[in-house]
């Protein structure tokens, strides 16, 4: 089976300005907030159970999940104690994984019309490699995304890429930078594992200094140089609501039902 996390457990800073007292995944996209829209592509996926991370200053997504059960879903919520980075939040969920494949779904993306988990999770069971969804971001388009590490890839033969690395982010005030070309991929917030990805993720906490938070960027850095990571690429847009530009992009331009 595979199992969805859904990291939500993130301060918002970013997106503060707008969401005042509302956590960030429950702001209303075309009347449903951002995590009913991950919720309903989760299941558009396939996948049966979808495991929460939360934060103890959001009780009020675990009363969302209570009062709205997710159709076609089995939900858990775990919380993450502070907020100490994307891989540390999916760490959180391991012990409700368990030997599951691990699809993660950042509320964070939204997607015009489609449901880019799909394909994400059907290039990880043909290849049996870890899978990312990669984005090409114009720089025309970088403003309205927030900080993600350009990745440099080579088209297989089979329509995927491989991915031979992915560059680190830039500050969280940053916006996306697509170096010197008019556009770059990247990869953004849908991804597929084997469970062995939790012991990797706690490879890389033992490296952190005191104090720093777990990313996801060094385990995909780790996976790319071994020869280990794939591609899909996206086709269509993608808004980052994790950042007032996105959200704003998202409002104008989305429209409910988009999932079939």
């Amino acid at each position: 089976m595979t199992t969805a996390v859904i990291p939500c457990g993130g301060r918002g800073t970013r997106i503060a300005p707008l969401a005042r007292a509302t956590p960030k995944e429950l702001l209303p996209v075309a009347g449903k907030p951002l995590l009913q829209w991950t919720l309903e592509e989760a299941a558009a996926a396939g996948i049966e159970r979808v495991v929460v991370v939360t934060s103890p200053t959001k009780p009020q997504l675990a009363e969302f999940l209570t009062a709205r059960p997710p159709d076609r879903l089995t939900a858990a919520v775990v919380v993450q104690p502070e907020p100490r980075g994307l891989g540390d939040a999916i760490t959180c969920a391991r012990a409700v994984v368990g030997a599951d494949t691990v699809a993660v779904m950042l509320p964070d993306n939204l997607f015009r019309a489609s449901c880019p988990m799909r394909p994400v999770l059907d290039a990880h069971r043909r290849t049996g490699q870890p899978t990312v969804l990669l984005a090409e971001i114009g720089a025309r388009d970088a403003a309205t995304k927030g900080p993600t590490g350009r990745a440099r890839c080579r088209p297989r033969a089979d329509g995927l890429y491989d991915v031979l690395a992915v560059a680190s982010k830039g500050a969280r005030a940053d916006r996306f930078d697509p170096g010197s070309g008019p556009s770059a991929l990247t990869p953004i917030g849908r991804m597929a594992f084997d469970a062995a990805v939790f012991d990797l993720f706690e490879s890389e906490r033992r490296r952190l200094a005191p104090g720093a938070e777990l990313d996801d960027v060094p385990v995909l850095q780790a996976l790319a140089a071994a020869n280990r990571l794939v591609g899909v690429r996206l086709a269509g847009d993608f808004f980052d609501v994790g950042v007032p530009e996105g959200y704003r992009a998202a409002l104008a331009a989305l429209h409910p039902g988009v999932y079939p």
